[in-house]
C-alpha cells in the first residue's frame, strides 16, 4: 500500500511536473508571439513612417518644383516686360530724333525762305534803284542844265 501510495504520489508530482511544464512551455510560447507581435508591430509602424517620409519627400520635390517653375515664368514675364520697357524707350527716342530732324528742316526751310525774301526785296530795290536811275537825268544833262542856268542868270 505504501508502495502504492508513493507511486501515486511520485506520478501526481511527475504530473504536476508535466503540468507546470505545459503552463511553462504555454507561457513562453505566448511570450514568443508577443514579442512576434510587438515586432511586427513596430516593423508595420517603421514602415509606415517611412512611407510618410517618402510622401512627404515626394511632395516637398513637387513644391520645389512648382516654385521653379514658378520662379522661370516670373522672370521670363521681367525679361518680356524689360524688353517692353527698353522697346518703348527705343521708340520714344526714335520719336524725339524724328521730332529734332522735322523741327531742324523746318528751321532750315525757314532760313532758306527768309534768305530767299531778303534776296528778292534785295533784287526788287536794286531793280527800282535800276529804274529810278534810268529815269533820272544823266549827269552830262545835269551839267549841260547847270550850265545852261548859269549862262541863263549872266
Amino acid at each position: 500500500r505504501e508502495e502504492a501510495a508513493a507511486a501515486r504520489e511520485r506520478e501526481q508530482a511527475a504530473q504536476q511536473r508535466k503540468a507546470e511544464q505545459a503552463v511553462d512551455e504555454a507561457r513562453r510560447a505566448a511570450n514568443v508571439a508577443a514579442l512576434e507581435e510587438q515586432r511586427r508591430a513596430i516593423a508595420d509602424e517603421a514602415e509606415a513612417k517611412l512611407a510618410c517620409e517618402r510622401a512627404a519627400a515626394q511632395e516637398v520635390a513637387r513644391v520645389k518644383e512648382a516654385e521653379r517653375l514658378a520662379a522661370e515664368e516670373q522672370a521670363r514675364a521681367d525679361a518680356r516686360a524689360a524688353a517692353a520697357a527698353r522697346n518703348a524707350a527705343m521708340a520714344e527716342e526714335e520719336r524725339r530724333k524724328e521730332e529734332a530732324a522735322k523741327k531742324r528742316a523746318e528751321e532750315e526751310k525757314a532760313k532758306l525762305l527768309a534768305k530767299a525774301a531778303e534776296q528778292k526785296a534785295a533784287k526788287k530795290e536794286a531793280k527800282e534803284k535800276n529804274q529810278k536811275a534810268k529815269k533820272a537825268k544823266s549827269a552830262f544833262k545835269l551839267e549841260e542844265e547847270r550850265g545852261a542856268k548859269a549862262a541863263a542868270e549872266l
